[in-house]
């Protein structure tokens, strides 16, 4: 992992020391600016489609970099079990199917012809939708929400926000339990230069 050298007696989560945990951190960025634009725009215009396409290849890409971070500096244990879920992954497909039918295919869809599955609607207050209006001239009417649907493939009619978060908090839970076959907390303080745990009484103000 590289950060400054400034970072040599700084203690961070062992997520973090994860290539994989930091670039899903990034992806729930994503979900969250796609919930904040779905729930204020008025339009339905194409800004939606950049947050959509650079979340799904970040989450996509998070599971990717188990293959990285099972060949990286880091504790050897935990290098271990990362590339023991990894081949988990790769060869009981049908237990991941939210990587090999969603994550994957679209991300693959989006870099090789520029399609992607999830579309604009609009659902009215007894939750039924129709397709969104995308025009210049017409605003989205007051009682309705902005939602994106799946439009085909194994998880067609679903509501695409939705498929993210489910997809961001399995691809978190395999990089978890990894973390912790390999004897750690996720969320336990090591050193960046040496892996070493936090001493007790070590202040947070003195640790970053």
């Amino acid at each position: 992992m590289s950060l400054p050298l400034k970072h040599r007696h700084s203690y961070f989560p062992v997520k973090y020391f994860l290539t994989s945990y930091r670039t899903l951190s990034d992806g729930n960025t994503g979900i969250r600016h796609l919930e904040e634009y779905l729930e204020n725009s008025n339009f339905l215009l194409s800004d939606w489609k950049v947050i959509w396409i650079g979340t799904c290849a970040l989450l996509r890409t998070s599971i990717d970099l188990f293959k990285v971070d099972a060949k990286s500096c880091i504790n050897s244990d935990l290098r271990e079990q990362i590339r023991l879920e990894w081949n988990a992954i790769k060869t009981n497909k049908e237990c991941h199917p939210i990587f090999w039918e969603f994550l994957r295919k679209e991300r693959d869809n989006i870099l090789h012809e520029y399609q992607w599955t999830a579309y604009e609607a609009w659902m009215n207050q007894d939750g039924s939708t129709r397709t969104a209006s995308i025009t210049l001239l017409e605003m989205k009417p007051e009682d309705v929400n902005n939602i994106l649907i799946m439009r085909s493939g194994t998880y067609k009619d679903r509501n695409s926000l939705d498929l993210l978060r489910e997809s961001s908090n399995w691809v978190e839970s395999r990089i978890r339990s990894a973390i912790r076959r390999a004897g750690y907390d996720p969320d336990e303080e090591r050193n960046f230069a040496n892996f070493q745990k936090k001493p007790l009484g070590l202040s947070d103000a003195a640790s970053h």
